[in-house]
C-alpha cells in the first residue's frame, strides 16, 4: 500500500512543477502538491515506526533470555549533603537519584535547616540547584538568598538610581511582551495543517518562525553551571543575572574618567552608565555627551574606580548645598564643576583652606566665622588658576565663567572611607 501511496503523489508533484502562470491557480497547485508530499512523508514515518515495533516483538518472541532488570540507584549518602553545604551542588545534582525530588534527602530537612544550607551556596551552585526540581527552583530563586549575593558583589556600585532603572526596564519588557504582534497571512495549507491530527505537519510547518525567534531571544547563561531556564524576570536573581551577563547598563560614577589619555579629569568623579564584562572582570563606561560632542565610551574600567552616586542629584542639576555653615579649614569636600552650561557636572575633590588674612602663628582660627569659604585643590601647583577658589557661605549658587568653568553644589565628606578613596587617586606629580 505504501508504494501505491507514494506513486499517487507523483501527479500532485508534477502539478507543482508545471503549474500555470496565473497567480490563483499557481498558488493552489503548489499548496496541493506540498500537502501531498507532507502526507506521504508523515505516513512513511508512521509506517517505519510500526515496522520497527513489529520486528521488536518478533525478535522478543524468539529469544529466551530474560531482559536484565533496571538498575536500582542507591540514595545519595550523607556525604552528598556535606558536599552541598560546601558549595558543590553541581556534583550532587548529577546523581541519578537527584532526578527524582522525592528521593532527595535534602528536601527532607526541616525548613530552617534547608534554608541554612542554601544560604551557604555560591551564586553558581545556587543556580545549579535550581535545575534539580520544581521545589528547589522556587526556593533557590528566593529574593532573600539573592539579595545577599547582590549586596556582597554589587552593593558598593549599585544605588537607588540603579534599582529604579531596573524597575523601569522590567516595565518596558512587560510592555513589549504585551504589545500585539502583526498577524501573518495564512494560506489554505496553513489552515488544513492546523486541523491535521499528525503533530509533524503542524509543528514543523507553522512553528518554524516562532522557533527561530525563540532561539535568537534565548538568554546567555549567567554562570558556567547556569540553569537551562532563566529565573523569573521580577526577581532579584534575574537582576543579578542581567548584571553578570552585561545585559543591563546601570548608572554609577567613575573616578578619573578617561584616565589613560586625559589628565584634566584627575581627582574627579563623573556620572556614567556601565556594563559588566565577566570575561575581563571590568566595565565599559558610557559617559553622557558634552555639549555637541557625542557620548564617549571607556573600556577596562576597574571595580576600584566605581562608586554608587552618594546623592540623587542628576548630572545636569545643581546640588543643594546643606553643609556650608559647618565647613571649617581642613574639612574635606567634593564640589560640582562643569566647563560650560551645556556640560554635565562632575564631582571634584578638595580641602577647605584658610583665609589670606589668617596668621599661622595665631592660636585660634576664626576663618569659619567669615562669609567667604576658601576651597583648595592641592593637587595643583601653587599659583595655578585651578589651585583655589572662593564661594559665599550665606548665599552660594553656581559661580564662575566660560574661562574657568562653573562651580556648583558642595558636599562635605563625612567618613574616613570616603576621604581615603579619594586619596588613592592622588597624582604622582603636581599638576599645573
Amino acid at each position: 500500500m505504501l508504494p501505491l501511496l507514494l506513486i499517487s503523489t507523483v501527479p500532485a508533484f508534477t502539478l507543482l512543477l508545471v503549474a500555470p502562470a496565473t497567480k490563483p491557480c499557481a498558488k493552489l497547485a503548489r499548496e496541493l502538491g506540498l500537502l501531498a508530499l507532507l502526507l506521504a512523508t508523515e505516513l512513511l514515518r508512521h509506517a517505519t515506526a510500526a515496522g520497527s515495533r513489529f520486528l521488536g516483538r518478533d525478535r522478543g518472541a524468539r529469544t529466551t533470555m530474560p531482559a536484565p532488570p533496571p538498575p536500582s540507584w542507591p540514595k545519595p549518602p550523607a556525604a552528598a549533603l556535606a558536599a552541598v553545604t560546601a558549595g558543590e551542588a553541581a556534583e550532587v545534582t548529577t546523581t541519578p537519584a537527584a532526578a527524582d525530588a522525592a528521593a532527595l534527602p535534602l528536601l527532607d530537612l526541616p525548613e530552617l535547616a534547608l534554608d541554612r544550607v542554601l544560604e551557604e551556596l555560591s551564586p553558581a551552585s545556587l543556580a545549579a540547584m535550581a535545575c534539580v526540581c520544581a521545589a528547589l527552583r522556587g526556593r533557590c530563586s528566593a529574593d532573600a538568598l539573592w539579595e545577599r549575593h547582590l549586596r556582597a558583589k554589587w552593593g558598593r556600585v549599585l544605588g537607588a538610581a540603579a534599582r529604579k532603572e531596573w524597575e523601569a526596564e522590567l516595565g518596558a519588557r512587560a510592555a513589549r511582551a504585551c504589545a500585539p504582534r502583526p498577524a501573518r497571512r495564512r494560506g489554505w495549507a496553513d489552515s488544513l495543517a492546523c486541523a491535521w491530527p499528525f503533530s509533524w505537519i503542524a509543528g514543523r510547518w507553522l512553528n518554524k518562525g516562532d522557533f527561530s525567534a525563540a532561539v535568537a531571544a534565548e538568554p546567555a547563561p549567567a554562570t558556567v553551571n547556569a540553569p537551562v531556564t532563566a529565573p523569573p524576570a521580577d526577581t532579584v536573581a534575574a537582576w543579578y543575572r542581567a548584571l553578570e551577563c552585561g545585559e543591563f547598563w546601570f548608572p554609577a560614577q567613575v573616578y578619573n574618567r578617561e584616565q589613560d589619555g586625559h589628565v584634566g579629569f584627575v581627582l574627579s568623579c563623573y556620572d556614567a552608565h556601565l556594563r559588566y564584562d565577566r570575561r575581563t572582570d571590568t566595565f565599559t563606561a558610557r559617559y553622557p555627551p558634552h555639549g555637541r560632542k557625542p557620548a564617549k565610551e571607556e573600556d577596562g574600567v576597574q571595580w576600584s574606580r566605581l562608586r554608587s552616586p552618594p546623592v540623587g542629584t542628576p548630572a545636569h542639576d545643581l546640588h543643594a548645598s546643606d553643609c556650608l555653615e559647618a565647613l571649617r579649614p581642613g574639612d574635606h569636600f567634593e564640589i560640582q564643576w562643569r566647563k560650560n552650561k551645556d556640560f554635565p557636572y562632575g564631582w571634584w575633590y578638595g580641602v577647605v583652606g584658610h583665609q589670606a588674612s589668617w596668621n599661622a602663628h595665631e592660636h585660634l582660627c576664626r576663618c569659619h566665622e567669615d562669609d567667604t569659604i576658601v576651597l583648595e585643590f592641592q593637587h595643583y601647583a601653587p599659583g595655578s588658576r585651578w589651585r583655589q577658589t572662593t564661594v559665599s557661605r550665606k548665599d552660594h549658587r553656581e559661580t564662575g565663567d566660560e574661562t574657568d568653568g562653573f562651580y556648583g553644589g558642595i558636599r562635605k565628606l563625612q567618613t574616613k572611607d570616603e576621604i581615603s578613596t579619594w586619596r588613592r587617586f592622588w597624582p604622582a606629580d603636581v599638576l599645573n
